[in-house]
């Protein structure tokens, strides 16, 4: 790929973190083989402070004007993609030129995404407005999140993607050096983080005399009134970062106002710290926990005691927790695998033009058809309708053993999409068989999932595993289609590997009741796997973990649907066990997306790839939530444990993010507030009460 990046600053890490992004995801971006020019305003104030003139991982040049840009317009048209950075000078001028000349994707990177919001927000245009908005082809965000929503709700971004900042994991690691402080901060003066930085630093600072502190950056005003035991460091070049964290005992992590009130919004300092494996105090934001759990792998802090309290502990362990976490997902490695994807992804995409002349429905490429196996299921419906909406005719199979008759509703409404009703164990029908030289793609999604549902009929969940899965292997050898399974987290039983990694042979009983459908699955894979050995067919496997969210069956017996079902309805809720049980909970619109990135990613089909949140959580914390979306103060019954039911499951999801750069962006309280809303408009309180009863 040819990539031009139009941006603030790659020459200059002067008061700025534009540089330090740029200068990680490009040399990562480039690794993988991609060919990258840098476009920089030749402004001095970065002319005078250039610490990296000659990068060896891009071309880097510079543009007087937006005269002088023209001389780069033959480099832009000839790009396969073309990224505008936030902050660019006279940036809506340029964006526009790109979109004008660009003839490949084109991609704005908001590495300032609150702080633009608020511009736009108050007329404030100036890097970016509105009417330049919907004429890129995806938004890059560094805020995850409801924003993304919002970016393309309010804004018409045809796609709104959160590209988190990175770190350089050869650039940030522990150096050994010896400790010089207790507590240190890194960051140019802010107004509206200084206050924070106040209450978090200066006063402990003042409050422990006998302890060292240290503030580094720049722009910081005279009248500060320091205290004596608070070294400054007006520069500190990047260079210089991974020393200062290593003498640190534990950094403080401080966030502007704007990305506070936005949420999910880390810093490069935050993450760049954690690599470094130096303990992180931090204020307070939505989506923080999600990164880094509280207590494990960062210390969140509210006032000066909090500070003080925090810097009498040893908190080694959790340093090395917060760098296992981000080693683990978030470095520059990572960003530029996810960088590549939604490029590619909007490659794939009809334009914005196109979009518009037909009334909004994205059409696209004649993608072939898809044949989705228990397409009419939770997660099988939503899939038909992403497909239809990536360009793909859909046949939708389904015995309508589990399937919501208001999911079959709105499968027959969406043009393209097919539906038959069949059961997978019987071979295939003549219908199917008949389309079998168009057919591109074969999901399957064929089983019920949940553990009341497939135990009701076990002999069907074993022949449904087994029989099913070799007539759909069958269907995609003759078609010369790629095959994706859809398998599942219980293939690693109740793991005694915590998270579960693909290479965890698991720990399961293949004579209890759970056993239908775990060891129906694990034959499935071997299956699977021997038509991908003996070359007959293209396959992907996915290990799928609690996925959750409209459409499901309110009494499937999954622990979300039941939840939301009895509080909102004021039934007791019950809860199997004393509730302390684990589980990771993935929204579905992102389990959709999941699926869809490895069947087509271009990866070893023998390896399973798991697809789940790795945000874990216990039953009675996701009662809470549920309870605090509902607003009721219900009975909670205590029940004995199902047998075999795992007590802990979480997913290791870094061969998914390396792969094809996925990752959820849903976080559990938004895909819960979702689910809530939709139990409560959609199926009603009336049908509620009545199927719960029952």
């Amino acid at each position: 790929m040819k990539l031009v990046v139009l941006g603030l600053s790659l020459s200059s890490s002067w008061g700025n973190g534009h540089a330090t992004t740029f200068r990680a995801l490009l040399r990562a971006f480039a690794a993988r083989g991609h060919d990258v020019l840098f476009l920089e305003r030749d402004v001095p104030w970065y002319a005078a402070h250039r610490d990296l003139p000659d990068p060896d991982f891009c071309r880097l040049a510079y543009y007087a004007d937006l005269t002088d840009l023209e001389r780069w317009r033959g480099e832009i048209a000839a790009a396969n993609a073309v990224i505008v950075g936030s902050y660019v000078p006279d940036g809506v001028a340029v964006a526009q030129r790109v979109q004008e000349w660009a003839a490949g994707t084109t991609a704005f990177y908001d590495i300032d995404t609150p702080v633009t919001l608020a511009k736009l927000a108050r007329g404030d245009f100036e890097y970016l407005s509105p009417d330049v908005i919907p004429g890129f082809d995806v938004y890059l965000s560094f805020t995850g999140g409801p924003t993304l929503q919002r970016i393309e709700q309010d804004y018409a971004a045809p796609a709104a993607r959160a590209l988190y900042c990175s770190v350089d994991a050869d650039a940030y690691a522990p150096t050994g050096a010896a400790k010089r402080w207790d507590l240190s901060y890194l960051g140019t003066y802010s107004p509206d983080r200084q206050p924070t930085l106040e209450r978090l630093l200066i006063e402990p600072a003042r409050r422990c005399p006998e302890r060292r502190f240290v503030v580094a950056g720049p722009q910081y005003p005279d009248d500060i009134d320091w205290p004596a035991n608070v070294e400054r460091i007006e520069h500190l070049p990047p260079a210089e970062h991974a020393a200062f964290y290593s003498a640190s005992r534990f950094t403080l992590n401080v966030t502007r106002a704007d990305m506070i009130a936005a949420g999910w919004s880390p810093s490069v300092r935050l993450f760049e710290a954690a690599a470094c494996g130096t303990p992180i105090i931090s204020d307070r934001w939505d989506g923080i926990d999600e990164l880094f759990a509280p207590g494990e792998a960062i210390l969140l802090a509210d006032e000066a005691g909090d500070v003080i309290a925090a810097l009498a502990r040893d908190a080694d362990a959790i340093g090395r927790a917060a760098q296992a976490v981000v080693l683990g997902g978030h470095t520059a490695r990572h960003r530029a695998a996810e960088l590549e994807t939604y490029l590619r992804e909007a490659e794939g995409r009809p334009d914005t033009h196109e979009i518009k002349q037909s009334g909004g429905t994205r059409m696209g490429r004649d993608q072939g058809v898809a044949l989705v196996a228990g397409g009419a299921g939770f997660i099988g419906s939503h899939l038909c309708r992403a497909l239809t909406e990536r360009g793909h005719e859909v046949i939708c199979l389904d015995n309508l053993q589990t399937a919501r008759p208001s999911n079959l509703r709105l499968l027959e409404e969406m043009p393209g999409v097919r539906f038959i009703e069949a059961d997978v164990i019987n071979p295939l029908p003549d219908d199917v068989l008949a389309q079998a030289a168009r057919i591109t793609r074969v999901y399957n999604l064929a089983c019920a999932a949940s553990p009341p549902q497939y135990q009701a009929d076990p002999e069907h969940t074993m022949l449904t595993n087994v029989v099913g899965t070799h007539h759909l292997l069958r269907l995609a050898e003759k078609a010369g289609a790629r095959f994706l399974l859809t398998s599942t987290s219980e293939v690693y039983g109740d793991p005694e590997m915590h998270p579960q990694r693909e290479d965890y042979r698991g720990w399961v009983s293949c004579t209890g009741p759970r056993a239908c459908y775990d060891e129906g699955k694990r034959a499935a894979e071997a299956m699977t796997f021997d038509y991908a050995r003996m070359q007959r067919a293209d396959v992907r496997v996915a290990r799928i973990f609690n996925t959750y969210g409209p459409q499901m069956q309110p009494d499937d017996g999954r622990v979300v649907s039941n939840l939301v079902c009895q509080a909102l309805t004021g039934a007791p809720i019950t809860i199997h066990g004393d509730g302390s049980q684990t589980r990771s909970f993935c929204y579905v619109s992102d389990m959709v997306d999941g699926l869809i990135r490895l069947m087509e990613a271009d990866c070893n089909p023998m390896e399973p790839v798991n697809l789940g949140n790795p945000t874990e959580l216990t039953v009675n914390e996701l009662l809470e939530m549920v309870v605090a979306l509902t607003g009721t103060a219900p009975k909670v019954d205590y029940l004995p444990l199902p047998v075999d039911d795992p007590r802990r499951r979480k997913p290791d999801i870094s061969r998914a993010t390396a792969l094809f750069g996925w990752a959820p962006r849903v976080s559990i309280r938004e895909g819960l507030a979702m689910t809530c809303r939709w139990f409560s408009e959609e199926v009603g309180a009336a049908a509620l009460t009545a199927r719960v009863a029952a």
